[in-house]
């Protein structure tokens, strides 16, 4: 019972606290030295939704486009244990956020630029450093 309870807690401050998403709201990248961005046309291995446990969701309004609450960002645990959420408009998931290390923030995301389900960029920050990549056009339509 308490297991659970503490478990409910961290998984709830977690939301509270979670990574900064305003790197979406703007579409200009920022110039940062050490952040690392690449692309790979083909798609980035993604963790796999169908084999991780749902922790919970949350929504929030990370876009002017959109009037209230639009993002939709829901928590899961892989079968090796890292955290990763899901951050999704209109029903189309255009980010992926992945925990490496146990520790906030997350280290790296996923981008799917062009709504066709291949996340094609990879962004890796360090604690202080933020990346502006805007919220892909495809998820207004």
């Amino acid at each position: 019972m308490y297991f659970r309870l503490i478990f409910l807690l961290i998984v709830s401050l977690s939301f509270i606290s979670s990574f900064s998403f305003s790197e979406f709201v703007n579409a200009q990248t920022s110039k940062s030295s050490s952040a690392s961005v690449e692309k790979n046309l083909s798609g980035f291995d993604i963790p796999e939704i169908a084999t991780s446990n749902f922790l919970g969701w949350d929504k929030r309004d990370f876009s002017k486009r959109i009037p209230g609450k639009e993002t939709i960002i829901k928590q899961f645990l892989d079968e090796w244990g890292f955290q990763f959420e899901t951050f999704s408009i209109n029903k189309v998931v255009f980010a992926i956020n992945l925990d490496l290390d146990g520790k906030y923030p997350f280290d790296v995301t996923f981008l799917d630029q062009n709504c066709d389900g291949v996340f094609e960029t990879k962004i890796e920050e360090k604690p202080g450093e933020s990346v502006d990549m805007g919220i892909p056009e495809c998820v207004f339509k």
